[in-house]
């Protein structure tokens, strides 16, 4: 699911857009940049989705502000500081995007390690790791003889690194983290209904990839289940048969178990080596985490961790979707780098606004 267009307005704002089809994949090249729209016929029984995104890295101190105003507003969420945000790009020889590439970032005493995402970019954001947001830190590739690249806080670099091999086909893991409490019924039909598209859309490009899919559902506590997982697999009818058995029910209260979900997406499923495949996880949901709740993984680890490993986080927010979660979701996708979708024209046609803040 994505747009086919964006239109950015005031401060963190973006204007809907018509969706005739979902956003194509590039391995190698990120989701959606610069590709035509595979043509796509949408079922006579289904009307057409409106959405839009904001891109918060493309207009970054935009994405300050707006922080910015939604705490002065009372709006709150986890503790995850973008501010001093790098972007470090991975190229060969040929000019061209390298994902899944480790980069060791150093400042003082720490020492971590980070992952290129689809295309080739990583963000790393001191105040993540407890590092000052007004110095320098070095940077080098983990392959021997990389040399050190300083770096200043907000300073973004690129990086050649050569003789890099890229798999052919390129895998791609694709997992949906889906919301299935009550309220996301409508979304989790429609999902049933256009998950052959979505396979048939990925394996028509060319070189087409190597792609799997997997699933984790997430309720909350006192529900019938928390949180549950469907292991990645490359056979689209035994996942359409998985899909096809998401029931939406329980939820109670507005915020969901959204951080025990993450966690599991990212630690249950079998994925494969991030050093040579593309992994995104969608995340289709309408309510914000359990802000109050103390956990072993909240949500801000697990997107350390996503960063760390190159996977890229795309929400889509959904009909009932409030200021929190609309936060939160934003967080998880400027930190890896992805746009933050919202619906607008829900899948049961009700229309829920043409503009998100």
């Amino acid at each position: 699911v994505g747009p086919t267009d964006r239109a950015t307005g005031d401060v963190g704002s973006s204007e809907a857009t018509d969706i005739e089809a979902p956003m194509p994949v590039e391995p190698g090249g990120g989701i959606g940049d610069g590709a035509e729209p595979l043509p796509i016929e949408v079922p006579r029984d289904q009307t057409p989705l409106r959405a839009g995104s904001v891109d918060d890295n493309v207009d970054f101190e935009g994405f300050l502000a707006y922080l910015q105003r939604i705490a002065g507003l009372g709006v709150t969420m986890r503790d995850l500081d973008p501010t001093g945000r790098s972007i470090i790009t991975v190229i060969d020889d040929a000019g061209l995007p390298v994902p899944g590439v480790a980069i060791q970032v150093a400042a003082g005493n720490e020492l971590l390690t980070l992952r290129t995402t689809a295309d080739g970019t990583v963000r790393f954001h001191p105040a993540f790791y407890g590092m000052p947001t007004d110095g320098v830190a070095e940077l080098c590739l983990a392959f021997a003889d990389s040399e050190l690249v300083p770096v200043a806080a907000g300073e973004d670099v690129t990086i050649v690194a050569p003789s890099v091999d890229i798999a052919t086909p390129v895998p791609l893991d694709v997992l949906f983290l889906l919301d299935a409490t009550g309220s996301m019924g409508d979304e989790i039909d429609r999902l049933k209904q256009t998950i052959d598209i979505v396979a048939e859309r990925v394996a028509a490009l060319d070189p087409a990839p190597d792609v799997r899919f997997a699933m984790t559902l997430y309720r909350d506590e006192g529900d019938a289940f928390v949180t549950a997982n469907y292991d990645f697999t490359g056979d689209i009818a035994q996942f359409r048969s998985a899909l096809a058995d998401v029931v939406a029910d329980g939820g109670g209260d507005a915020p969901e178990a959204l951080d025990e979900g993450l966690a599991d997406a990212l630690a249950k499923p079998a994925w494969r080596d991030p050093s040579d495949t593309v992994q995104l996880i969608f995340v289709v949901a309408d309510a914000p985490p359990q802000i109050d709740r103390q956990l072993e993984t909240p949500y801000t680890d697990s997107i350390r961790a996503a960063i760390e490993r190159g996977i890229k986080i795309f929400p889509v927010a959904s009909s009932e979707s409030d200021d929190q979660a609309e936060a939160v979701f934003r967080q998880m996708a400027q930190a890896t780098g992805a746009p933050f979708v919202f619906l607008s024209y829900g899948a049961a046609g009700a229309a829920t606004g043409g503009a998100t803040d």
